[in-house]
């Protein structure tokens, strides 16, 4: 599982943040999501969104994909908290990506 962000900044791409139901060690970059959220999303409780790596993907090339079909959604103010804290850690330099080629 994954949240797929879309930034007008990065026009054609995608970023692929990992979901897990395994608890972050500590110095991780991550967002617990809410038994709430999980319900939206689809996704089983306890579950946490890893926000200091990612995947990045040219939708020119995302043939591998399953399905692209979105499991479930996030509130608009998860969906900001994510938002907040991917930038702040950018800003940082706090964040690991990986390019798909």
């Amino acid at each position: 599982m994954c949240v797929v962000v879309r930034t007008a900044a990065v026009p054609g791409a995608v970023f692929l943040f990992p979901v897990t139901s395994q608890l972050p060690d500590t110095e991780r970059l991550s967002l617990a999501i809410s038994q709430m959220e999980c319900r939206r999303a689809g996704l089983d409780f306890p579950c946490w969104l890893i926000l200091d790596e990612y995947n990045r993907v040219e939708l020119d090339k995302a043939f591998d994909f399953e399905s692209t079909a979105p499991l479930g959604s996030f509130s608009p103010a998860f969906l900001k908290k994510i938002a907040l804290t991917v930038k702040n850690a950018a800003a940082a330099r706090k964040l690991t990506g990986i390019t798909r080629s």
